[in-house]
């Protein structure tokens, strides 16, 4: 809802301060900043305050801030994540994406499958290292990625390689590296044809061999083929498109969400159970609490399904919980591109960038006893606390028309990835290290991973 601003005061707030990651500042929930010449910014950290932004004012935020790197090869111009939603081309791929990532058939069926059979290859993998440290997040990353590969194409791709024979994995993480790093040319976009720190140009690199290693291995190889669009996956869509006349075989080459899809499911899918992962083992109660339940709800069954998931409350608190203390994308940002917009009682001119603060929201103590406590029992039966629901303290997901279309499937994918790895497999921290000696520090740039990648030993269980 828009109301008449003109007699509204601007946020309060002092001028040039960092990107407010770590809470609330004494300027209240809603507090404007301008980080450099970068324009203005109000950040916001408040549920009722979030509630004006992502529901009230929806469509008035309908865009998003457009860093440096994404304007790499104009894939702003053309991407999902952001174009404003108020474009016909963020319609169509929104719909795209919904079919294949939304609840409902596009999950369930043979993506389910998929989901299963690239889990039960997690788990498999983490056993046959049993003794052995193992990176956990890079673990995860490469079945993510396999998992997504499979709903796109139909087939895995971790293991091949683009040009210059690099592996692909190592290719989407080169690239989501400088995606979510900091950037000078943000901050004073007058330096951005510069660019400083040649971020930029190396992700035009890292974009270009993407778009030819997609484009080669699966778009030219489906249309040589001269399959009739049988297979179910998102390429089928694209493919259908094309022959309608509705995409240029051009436009089909540069279908950035197929590029989308990769970089966002990937990275935050690998946050999460990393970050779940380094909690448990910090709080080795709530690690006994998770591996019971699995042993008393799956019994003899080696490894687990997706269709296991729904007797497994309390995995489910633990994820949710690591959503809540380490949301993968901390700072939800959302442009003002109408007249009229309030937040809090002030004026929030056109222009200026939201960004809805989860960690900060996350650890308000006034919405959540012992905040800074890594508690999952906070969410057994607490249905208000729901990804889709209406409480505002709690959206790790965004909301209204740029909530985060992969909900879905990051609800289903993210449980199972980590009941996978835990399900009849003892962890232990590498050299010996006691749990309390375990130092849970982030890395904060566009999302909130550990400083430094964790690295446990799994050692199988007696059934």
């Amino acid at each position: 809802m828009t109301v008449p601003t003109a007699s509204l005061p601007l946020p309060p707030g002092p001028v040039g301060l960092p990107l407010p990651a770590r809470g609330a500042h004494p300027y209240g929930p809603v507090m404007s900043f301008r980080p450099g010449m970068a324009g203005d910014f109000v950040a916001v950290s408040s549920p009722a305050a979030a509630r004006e932004a992502l529901l009230e004012n929806d469509a008035a935020l309908a865009a998003r801030f457009v860093t440096d790197v994404a304007r790499a090869l104009a894939h702003s111009s053309e991407s999902l994540f952001f174009l404003p939603s108020s474009s016909a081309l963020w319609r169509q791929h929104r719909a795209a994406v919904g079919a294949h990532l939304s609840a409902g058939r596009g999950l369930d069926g043979a993506a389910q499958r998929v989901r299963d059979r690239h889990a039960r290859g997690l788990a498999a993998s983490v056993r046959a290292r049993s003794g052995a440290p193992v990176e956990v997040g890079e673990a995860v990353l490469g079945t993510v990625l396999n998992v997504v590969s499979g709903i796109l194409f139909s087939e895995d791709v971790v293991g091949m390689r683009v040009r210059g024979g690099q592996p692909f994995e190592d290719l989407v993480a080169a690239v989501l590296a400088d995606w979510t790093r900091p950037n000078v040319s943000d901050a004073f976009p007058f330096l951005a044809p510069l660019d400083l720190l040649g971020a930029r140009r190396r992700v035009s690199g890292g974009l270009t061999r993407l778009y030819e290693f997609l484009d080669d291995e699966f778009i030219e190889r489906r249309l040589a083929g001269g399959e009739n669009h049988s297979r179910g996956d998102l390429l089928d869509v694209v493919l259908a498109r094309h022959a309608n006349s509705e995409l240029t075989r051009s436009e089909m080459t540069k279908f950035f969400t197929f590029t989308d899809i990769f970089l966002a499911t990937s990275n935050t899918s690998r946050i999460t159970v990393e970050w779940a992962m380094a909690l448990l083992l910090k709080h080795q109660g709530k690690m006994e609490k998770v591996q019971a339940e699995l042993a008393a709800s799956l019994g003899s069954k080696d490894f687990i399904e997706e269709r296991d998931l729904d007797k497994l409350p309390y995995l489910h608190a633990v994820v949710k919980e690591t959503l809540r203390l380490q949301p993968p994308a901390p700072l939800l940002p959302r442009m003002v591109i109408a007249d009229g917009v309030s937040l809090g009682g002030f004026s929030v001119p056109t222009g200026t960038c939201v960004l809805v603060n989860l960690w900060a929201m996350g650890r308000d103590p006034a919405v959540w006893p012992r905040p800074e406590e890594f508690v999952p029992e906070r969410f057994l039966g607490n249905e208000a606390a729901d990804f889709r629901g209406m409480d505002f303290a709690y959206k790790p997901f965004g909301a209204g028309r740029r909530m985060c279309p992969g909900l879905d499937f990051a609800t289903r994918l993210v449980p199972l990835l980590l009941a996978s790895i835990l399900h009849r497999v003892e962890w232990r921290l590498p050299g010996g290290m006691a749990p309390e000696d375990l130092e849970l520090k982030d890395r904060y740039s566009m999302v909130l991973e550990l400083a430094e990648p964790l690295r446990a030993v799994p050692v199988l269980s007696t059934p």
